[in-house]
C-alpha cells in the first residue's frame, strides 16, 4: 500500500445536526499546508484527476484536443505531457496528499540528454536536438531521479504556516488561527441552541483530498459536502477532556 494511500490526517469537526452542516473544522498546520496548496496545482492537473466528471465547461475541450493532437503540428522542442499531466513541485516536508496523488498519476520515467562533447556540459530534457556548441545531437541519456521520489529523504519541519497553533477552517474554507473568539463569533451567528452541536472527529486522506478539491470549485459547502455526503464517515473517538 502507497505512502499516499496510508497517510492519514485528523480533524476536529464542530457540526450542527439540526442543519446537518459542518460549522468549522479545528486543524493542526499540516491540514492547511493541504488546503494552501491546492493554489499551486496546474489547471492540467486539476482537468486531469476530474475529467470524467462534468465540472469544467468547455475548457476539458483543450485538455482533449492537445491529448490528441498530432505530434507532427507541435514545435520540436515541446511535449504534450508537460502540458496534459505537469510534474508537481511538492515541499520537502509531508508532501500534501492530493498533489502526492497527482504526482503518481504523472510519473513517468523521465530522462535528460546530453552530447558527446567532452568540453562542456549542456544538458536537455529533448531527446535529439543539437548542442548549442558542438552542433553534436543530443542523444545521450540519463535517468533522472525526482527528489520527491526518494525514499531516503528524511522529512524535516516545513510547509507553508507555522506548527504554533491550531488553525479554524469554515465550511467555505476561510483559514485563521484558532482562537476562543472566533470560535464564538462563529457559534453564536450560526446556532441557536447549544444542544445541536456535536464534536466529531474525522479522518482525512487522499481520497478524501480529492472531495475537498472538488467541493472547493463547485460549492460554499465544501466540508459539509465532503464529511456529512458520506454515509461511511470512520469517526475517530474524542478524548475526554475531563
Amino acid at each position: 500500500m502507497s505512502t499516499a494511500e496510508t497517510t492519514k490526517l485528523k480533524l476536529s469537526l464542530m457540526i450542527d445536526k439540526k442543519a446537518n452542516k459542518v460549522l468549522f473544522a479545528e486543524a493542526e498546520s499540516d491540514f492547511v499546508n493541504f488546503l494552501f496548496n491546492l493554489l499551486s496545482l496546474p489547471i492540467g492537473t486539476v482537468i486531469n484527476l476530474f475529467r470524467n466528471e462534468s465540472m469544467f465547461g468547455c475548457i476539458v475541450n483543450l485538455y482533449q484536443s492537445l491529448e490528441n493532437f498530432n505530434g507532427a503540428y507541435l514545435q520540436a522542442d515541446k511535449n504534450k505531457s508537460q502540458l496534459l499531466k505537469p510534474h508537481l513541485a511538492v515541499s520537502s516536508v509531508n508532501p500534501p496528499l492530493l498533489l502526492a496523488e497527482a504526482n503518481s498519476q504523472s510519473q513517468d520515467t523521465k530522462y535528460i540528454y546530453f552530447c558527446r562533447g567532452r568540453y562542456h556540459s549542456n544538458m536537455t530534457d529533448v531527446a535529439g536536438i543539437d548542442c548549442p556548441e558542438c552542433l553534436c545531437t543530443m542523444d545521450q541519456s540519463l535517468q533522472f531521479v525526482d527528489s520527491n521520489s526518494c525514499k531516503t529523504i528524511k522529512s524535516i519541519e516545513g510547509g507553508i504556516v507555522q506548527n504554533l497553533v491550531t488553525y479554524l477552517v469554515t465550511d467555505d474554507l476561510l483559514v485563521t488561527p484558532m482562537s476562543m473568539i472566533t470560535g464564538i463569533d462563529l457559534l453564536q451567528h450560526n446556532v441557536k441552541d447549544v444542544c445541536v452541536l456535536e464534536k466529531r472527529v474525522v479522518q482525512f486522506g487522499t481520497k478524501e483530498g480529492l472531495e475537498l478539491l472538488k467541493y472547493s470549485l463547485k460549492s460554499k459547502t465544501a466540508l459539509t459536502n465532503v464529511f456529512l455526503a458520506q454515509t461511511n464517515i470512520k469517526d475517530v473517538a474524542v478524548p475526554n477532556s475531563s
